[in-house]
């Protein structure tokens, strides 16, 4: 209100600055129009012939009076004649005390009398006004945006802020009763702001400072969604887990570093991410390998920097559970004799939720060893083995593999052979001998038979 009253006042004083009586025109100029305390006002006042008909004017003096200001000169002499369309210029200056408003009253004498010309005078001490004009963030880094608006025109205005921001200071230039806009770029600390302001109004240079009380607003921060793909795990699978961090901050945040630990298993490396801008995602993937049966917790840490440099760091956990078993399991085992030789054979199944690569069996026993190499196996399938072995009693098989986070693992199984391997049975010839004694006799028993039809 108290602006809109200044300006209604200027335009007030703006109404009145031409005054025609006695045959004379009286006008006058004021710059700048509104003072503040100590400023001076460069004033023109302007005494003019109108006349048509050739008639002059003499004009003897002028007097200047008035209180709260200060005046020079107060008086001026000789002016002398003033012909028909002409006019004369008497300069003054006025200096302001104190705020408030003031009338100078300008007395001319002529030949046809007095004339009197009130000026007002506006002193103001409380412009230019500065507002901030976007909301503050505690904890992050904000883009404050003030405005800067004045009654009057002021040349060269200059923002300095009084605390930590980039820039340091705005230059706007000219400021009138349409205002100009800044930025700046800060970490809020209080809620308290400073600015100086530095600017020219007319002749006049000042430097004022404007504080700011600002409502702090709770940063909606960086949030953190872990998505768990399955409630119960193997030993010895690998499993992927995908994280994602959304930036609900006004900043940019930069730097970003998500690790993942847990004492059940092992995690991929960790992952960057150069910068999140404000509102927007990062989704990135982990692969987890599980090691040890049980329950426990997986813990996520996410850290990152503001434009400005300071440090966070976040961390969002979440509880699984391992079973007491591996993704691996060896089935279906078989031992099989054909001739002297013993084969065990068996199914290595992958029961888990990633493959398995380079699957490898082994069967040993009292310094023997067999291998098998079964290569990898898709999940929810299997590939079966068979090891030739020479040994007595049982043999230890070991399937062997690794998960694509490259963590190897193995498993063991104890194998009965049934008996053992049969013994070696040296070769005879009396089954020969008795098949060529059978077949003599026969030919004797047919040759006697034919020799007797022979002699009938």
């Amino acid at each position: 209100m108290r602006k809109f009253g200044l300006i209604l006042l200027v335009l007030f004083v703006a109404a009145i600055h031409h005054v025609a009586a006695q045959g004379v025109s009286i006008s006058y100029q004021l710059s700048p129009e509104i003072l503040l305390p100590g400023d001076y006002a460069d004033c023109i006042l302007v005494i003019s012939n109108p006349s048509t008909s050739g008639t002059s004017i003499k004009v003897n003096s002028v007097i200047l009076t008035g209180y709260g200001v200060e005046i020079a000169p107060r008086e001026i002499y000789s002016i002398g004649i003033i012909p028909a369309g002409g006019s004369a210029t008497l300069p003054f200056s006025i200096k302001a005390i104190k705020a408030g408003r003031f009338n100078v009253e300008a007395s001319i004498s002529t030949e046809n009398g007095t004339i009197r010309q009130n000026i007002q005078i506006v002193v103001d001490d409380n412009f230019p006004s500065l507002t901030v004009t976007s909301p503050v963030y505690k904890g992050e880094v904000n883009d404050l945006q003030f405005y800067v608006s004045s009654p009057t025109e002021l040349k060269d205005v200059r923002v300095e802020a009084l605390f930590n921001a980039t820039p340091q200071s705005v230059y706007l230039g000219e400021v009138g009763s349409n205002g100009a806009e800044g930025v700046f770029k800060f970490f809020p600390s209080s809620s308290t702001l400073e600015f100086r302001i530095s600017f020219y109004n007319g002749n006049n240079y000042h430097e004022v400072i404007r504080t700011v009380n600002v409502r702090m607003l709770e940063s909606k921060g960086v949030v953190v969604n872990v998505t768990v793909p399955y409630k119960t795990l193997y030993i010895g699978d690998s499993i992927l887990v995908p994280v994602e961090v959304a930036n609900l901050r006004g900043d940019e945040i930069i730097g970003v570093r998500i690790t993942a630990q847990s004492d059940l298993g092992t995690f991929s490396d960790p992952v960057e991410v150069p910068s999140i801008p404000s509102g927007e995602s990062k989704r990135v993937n982990f692969k987890f390998s599980p090691a040890r049966g049980g329950e426990g917790e997986v813990f996520f840490t996410i850290e990152y920097s503001d434009e400005f440099g300071n440090k966070y760091s976040i961390e969002k956990s979440f509880s699984i559970k391992v079973l007491d078993s591996f993704a691996v399991s060896l089935t279906n085992v078989n031992v099989a004799r054909e001739g002297m030789q013993v084969t065990v054979s068996g199914d290595v199944s992958n029961n888990g939720r990633s493959e398995v690569y380079n699957a490898y069996a082994l069967a040993t026993c009292d310094g023997y060893k067999a291998d098998y190499f079964i290569g990898n196996i898709d999940p929810s399938d299997f590939q079966s083995f068979d090891l030739p072995v020479k040994c007595n009693k049982s043999v230890l098989v070991t399937v062997s593999w690794s998960n694509d986070l490259g963590e190897k693992f193995e498993i063991h199984k104890q194998v009965n052979l049934g008996g053992g391997v049969p013994t070696e049975v040296e070769s005879s010839n009396l089954p020969i001998v008795i098949s060529i004694v059978v077949a003599a006799v026969v030919f004797v028993i047919i040759g006697l038979i034919i020799y007797r039809q022979i002699r009938k």
